[in-house]
């Protein structure tokens, strides 16, 4: 490995141009910094956004080092070649030692002892901050909790939200004047596009094979993230596994019927195999199991699961019968800005069923149903569903969200908004 070559590239590379994307990481604390995230979702232009950022409040490009590990000539790299890195880092940049110097190392999950070596410099030179970045949910939990613990500070990328894509395309609205904007027919078409394109950085903003683009994605996801990572030796029950849980998006799922759909095929596979895999799914970003709200925690983990996918678009690049299924796609797309939002997210089953329960600290704080439209047919549904969660979680008010009606309903002392999703997506929860 040429030492002197990465560090000599990083030196000659120029910032392409960004666009800004919402990212709040502070690096004034003395935490690490690591940012995680689904392949390809922008986590490495928010490092150089932050390099941008950095370089504009007049940090020396000197005291910044940037390094992929996903480039080819870092195959295989450990934790020697991090050290060695750091001090051909030193030698050719000379960077100023009084002041802080910054390290993005993307990727990181790719290097051998990684952890105990960012440790090791971290507690002996408090000037130089760690920006880490992976495509791992472990980067952040089980791999590094006993080497990291109490030093590091998450922050997750998803791929782009629809109040950044609004921004990006210029356009300027205030909610409460929003149904009276000239943008507001633009918004509404931004969004009949999002819902079924999603928000990968690369189909937003370039002009490519948007359908090519999502399932070279996901190929990634699978082998590089899953496949490779965890060594597994048989590949295709692992994407017969991933093609039923496609077809499961927004929906329950049960681990024995997964297990007995793949025993029918022909593939022998036991309950804890699923749910081992589905954690595999979930670290990479790729699936999100949703877990009923129970006030007991042995419960909860007992309960049914639904499911979620991290995008639409690729959703609908892989199985192409869900772009005409508005309404998994409408509460999917929820589940993922809910996500987005760092909220903690459960569903409620009852009588009846409410799609999405958030609770901070120990409280339930919010109730929102999700349908496409309200009509003769499931209105009595739909809002007995949240007026049971309400009642049960002490609230008084609820959300149905649906495509784009408006309105409140009010039964007793109780206040249900009606929003149309891209008004609640361009606001705050």
């Amino acid at each position: 490995m040429n030492h002197k070559e990465i560090i000599t590239n990083w030196k000659e590379f120029k910032i392409p141009a960004l666009f800004s994307r919402s990212h709040n990481i502070n690096l004034e604390s003395d935490f690490i910094i690591t940012i995680s995230g689904p392949r390809r979702a922008g986590k490495t232009f928010v490092c150089f956004q932050i390099i941008e950022e950095l370089i504009k409040k007049g940090i020396s490009r000197e005291n910044i080092l940037y390094i992929n590990f996903e480039d080819n000539k870092l195959i295989g790299a450990d934790s020697n070649d991090l050290e060695k890195l750091l001090e051909v880092y030193f030698e050719l940049y000379n960077p100023n030692k009084d002041k802080k110097i910054y390290l993005f190392l993307d990727e990181i999950q790719t290097v051998k002892n990684w952890d105990s070596w960012v440790r090791k410099i971290h507690d002996i030179n408090k000037k130089i901050k760690f920006v880490l970045t992976g495509s791992s949910s472990k980067l952040l939990s089980k791999e590094i909790s006993t080497v990291l613990r109490g030093r590091i500070l998450n922050k997750e990328i998803f791929p782009l939200s629809f109040k950044e894509i609004v921004l990006w395309k210029g356009l300027k609205y205030n909610l409460k004047t929003i149904d009276y904007s000239e943008d507001k027919t633009e918004i509404k078409k931004l969004f009949n596009k999002f819902i079924q394109e999603g928000g990968y950085p690369a189909v937003t903003y370039q002009k490519v094979n948007r359908e090519e683009v999502l399932q070279s994605y996901y190929e990634s996801m699978i082998f590089k993230d899953i496949v490779e990572r965890y060594k597994i030796e048989d590949v295709k029950k692992i994407k017969m596994l991933a093609n039923l849980l496609l077809e499961s998006t927004s929906k329950d799922i049960s681990y024995s019927k997964l297990a007995n759909k793949l025993k029918s095929i022909g593939m022998n596979t036991s309950k804890n195999t699923i749910i081992e895999f589905l954690s595999y799914f979930e670290d990479a970003y790729l699936f999100f199991q949703n877990i009923k709200y129970e006030y007991s925690q042995g419960k909860q983990l007992g309960s049914i699961k639904k499911v979620y996918f991290i995008d639409n678009g690729m959703l609908n690049s892989i199985s192409f019968k869900f772009s005409k299924d508005t309404g998994k796609l409408l509460e999917n797309l929820i589940f993922l800005e809910l996500r987005r939002r760092n909220k903690k997210i459960f569903y409620n089953r009852d009588n009846y069923e409410c799609d999405f329960i958030i609770q901070e600290k120990e409280k339930v704080v919010q109730a929102i149903q999700v349908t496409e439209n309200l009509n003769s047919e499931n209105e009595k549904r739909e809002v007995e569903g949240i007026l049971e969660a309400m009642n049960k979680f002490k609230l008084k008010e609820g959300f149905i969200i649906t495509l784009d009606e408006e309105k409140k309903i009010e039964r007793k002392d109780k206040k249900i908004h009606v929003l149309p999703v891209w008004k609640w997506l361009l606001g705050k929860i």
